[in-house]
């Protein structure tokens, strides 16, 4: 363990809750694969979905937005397919698919504090589906019937505009959908638009470390692939040099979200070679 992790255990030791502790012992220390799915699995409610993750969404009801980033933590400590966590959230995103091809909010989650651009979100949306959808691709989970429904959605919702502007939550759905080799008419298409969206972005010196590397958080994603390996290293050096005095990075965003933009950069450092 490098000073970078040294000094990020210590702000999450002081900082973190229990899964964000969990999934530094995982990755970077002495622990194991069960006691990271133990931190994890008092967030699942007893329909499969999640609950908060998603620390602008405070109610304790199942919610996509903390059912994603459940995945995503799954995604990336490799938890097997067949994990009672991961096919009781499979069983909650069929049996709450709307007929649409989404996710939304049930009437429960209102009742409780939301962030402001959660209590107007407009549903259907392609956030959160299509990036529900891309991790359950990578995942190998979900049905034909699922993803038909996604794909529908995308065919009426996505337009080539969102890439073409400044937005990084406009970009979100594509960067997370086409991330697997699945057979796609418009697969190439948008990951280049993706890509040009990041290279416009760096171009401008408009992303921190953390919002650069979150739709290409490896080397082997197509977008890693493509991009010169200057800029990859340039921005390794930002977010390297973008780590607070007191071991975390910073968040735009709600200050309690500091412990998951750590760990993730983390993750990021680790996968290009750098702690």
């Amino acid at each position: 363990m490098n000073e970078i992790s040294q000094r990020a255990e210590q702000f999450l030791e002081r900082h973190g809750r229990a899964i964000d502790r969990a999934r530094f012992a995982y990755h970077f220390a002495a622990g194991s694969l069960e006691q990271l799915a133990s931190a994890l699995a008092p967030y699942q409610n007893e329909d499969g979905g999640w609950h908060g993750l998603e620390v602008d969404i405070e109610t304790p009801a199942s919610n996509p937005f903390a059912t994603e980033l459940a995945l995503s933590i799954c995604l990336q400590a490799k938890l097997p397919r067949d994990h009672e966590l991961l096919q009781r959230t499979v069983s909650y995103l069929e049996a709450n698919q709307q007929a649409d091809g989404g996710w939304q909010f049930a009437p429960a989650v209102y009742q409780h504090e939301l962030a402001p651009w959660f209590a107007h979100w407009q549903f259907p949306n392609l956030n959160p589906s299509c990036t529900t959808a891309g991790l359950l691709r990578q995942l190998g989970l979900g049905s034909e019937a699922l993803h038909a429904k996604v794909e529908a959605l995308f065919q009426q919702l996505a337009n080539p505009l969102d890439l073409a502007g400044e937005d990084f939550y406009l970009a979100r759905p594509y960067a997370y959908y086409f991330i697997t080799d699945w057979q796609h008419p418009q697969r190439d298409f948008y990951r280049a638009g993706v890509y040009w969206w990041l290279l416009r972005q760096h171009l401008a010196g408009k992303l921190d470390g953390e919002h650069f590397f979150a739709y290409m958080n490896t080397p082997e994603h197509y977008a890693a692939r493509m991009m010169p390996a200057s800029v990859i290293g340039e921005h390794l050096d930002q977010l390297v040099a973008e780590q607070a005095e007191d071991g975390g990075w910073p968040s735009p965003y709600n200050q309690a979200w500091r412990p998951w933009t750590t760990t993730q950069n983390l993750l990021t450092l680790k996968a290009f070679g750098r702690i």
